[in-house]
């Protein structure tokens, strides 16, 4: 038996996806935000979006600086993500509130999240206005991966270093098992 979703609801049922912390910089503005609505685009080239709300300070960073980086959090920064995904950077320094340490980017002016799992460093190639969002399309110039949790997929043997996915409001949820058929 299948039970109606209301359409409020709807995209949660293809949305359990990877949460980022994107961090975003412009002259002496800085910001991280969570955002699970992230995509891959391409592969050549190297390219992925992801969607942010005008009423975001990391849209009016991106659309300012053309730079953004997407940082992997694991299981072990689940209450940094909720204060980064529900507080405002308008307001607020999120890496001292949230005591996560900023890193320098190989390529970017933007910071990297040091706690992280990983990073993709992107360059801003195009922004598109869809509905109340804006998909940021991003060239992938730089990533990278803690050793020992990425070898062509992520490996899950670490339960630090399983990556977090949103569920719907502040439920949050990790992989368990990486199978291959």
């Amino acid at each position: 038996m299948k039970i109606e979703v209301p359409f409020s609801k709807a995209l949660r049922l293809i949305n359990p996806g990877p949460v980022v912390l994107a961090t975003s910089k412009y002259e002496e503005a800085v910001n991280i935000m969570a955002a699970a609505s992230t995509t891959p685009i391409s592969h050549d080239p190297r390219l992925l979006g992801v969607s942010i709300s005008p009423r975001r300070f990391t849209h009016e960073l991106i659309e300012q600086s053309g730079e953004f980086v997407l940082n992997i959090p694991g299981l072990n920064l689940a209450r940094q993500v909720k204060l980064c995904g529900t507080r405002s950077g308008r307001n607020i320094d999120k890496f001292r509130e949230a005591h996560l340490t900023p890193a320098e980017a190989k390529l970017v002016s933007v910071p990297l999240i040091e706690e992280c799992l990983g990073h993709l460093e992107c360059t801003l190639v195009e922004h598109y206005s869809l509905g109340d969002h804006t998909l940021f399309v991003g060239r992938v110039v730089v990533t990278q991966a803690e050793a020992g949790t990425f070898s062509e997929t992520w490996l899950l043997d670490d339960e630090e270093a399983k990556r977090l996915h949103h569920l719907s409001g502040t439920y949050y949820g990790v992989l368990g098992a990486r199978i291959r058929v």
